[in-house]
């Protein structure tokens, strides 16, 4: 399925361009030396400030970030509210029932399985997501970083545009070639920077932002199967992390699944627990 936020986003970018055109002699905005100094130039401050491998962790973090994923939290309540159910009924539950959907809250089920407290399962969980949260923001910093080094490049690309300017002052030839590198290097770091990396940024931002907060939800829930909590109390404090109204899981709903994952999976994932 096509991105709705990438297709608008190129809507917008075409609508920009399409700007150029309007303002007459196009040709001038477009120029490959301008283009290949600033982009060079931004990768390169990039990969030496954060390393081949860092950049790499962030593309693919970036990646994730424009992927939808129609109804994940939905599903992720779903699947702890069964969880806990399950667990209530028949005890400790395997946690490869929902490695697939969410490796945290296996991780999780792995705790209650071997035995830890309360406290040293929040202890535990609490510090992985900070950890977790500290490594995307070094990955969302790749991104940043590189739309600070953009414009910087783009002014490079004017002085050398401005060079090439003075060298050819008794040839209008060269004149002529090197007046579009100088005018349009510090338009291509400007928009390098503010219609590209920032707003990658800025998604990476919310991305993490929603890892957290499913984090949250697992640690809501795995401390709520450690106590022995009821599905409704588990279901209110879940519902009550949920970003949006029409998330929450609703009663009726949300039975009918359980009992459906109960006569599925409950003999399996009893068997499996012992």
């Amino acid at each position: 399925m096509i991105n709705k936020t990438i297709t608008a986003g190129l809507i917008c970018f075409t609508l920009f361009v399409s700007a150029f055109f309007l303002a007459g002699e196009a040709s001038i905005y477009f120029n490959a030396t301008a283009f290949l100094v600033v982009t060079s130039g931004t990768l390169g401050a990039g990969l030496l400030s954060s390393g081949p491998g860092r950049v790499k962790k962030a593309l693919g973090f970036a990646s994730r970030a424009y992927t939808e994923e129609q109804g994940r939290e939905k599903r992720l309540l779903d699947a702890l509210m069964s969880l806990g159910h399950l667990h209530r009924r028949h005890g400790i539950i395997s946690p490869e029932s929902i490695r697939e959907i969410n490796p945290v809250a296996a991780h999780g089920l792995e705790l209650i399985k071997d035995g830890y407290s309360e406290t040293e399962i929040r202890e535990i969980m609490g510090s992985d997501a900070q950890a977790h949260c500290r490594f995307r923001q070094e990955l969302e910093k790749v991104f940043r970083n590189m739309a600070a080094y953009a414009p910087s490049f783009g002014v490079a690309g004017s002085v050398i545009g401005l060079v090439g300017l003075l060298m050819g002052i008794e040839e209008t030839s060269l004149i002529l070639k090197n007046v579009p590198v100088t005018l349009v290097s510090t338009l291509y770091g400007i928009v390098l920077a503010n219609f590209l990396l920032l707003p990658v940024a800025e998604k990476m931002r919310q991305e993490k932002e929603k890892e957290i907060r499913e984090r949250e939800m697992v640690l809501c829930a795995m401390i709520n199967m450690s106590r022995g909590a009821d599905f409704l109390k588990m279901q209110r404090m879940l519902n009550a992390m949920a970003s949006e109204p029409e998330l929450r899981v609703e009663d009726s709903g949300a039975f009918r699944r359980i009992n459906a994952a109960i006569k599925n999976q409950g003999v399996k994932a009893r068997a499996e627990g012992q």
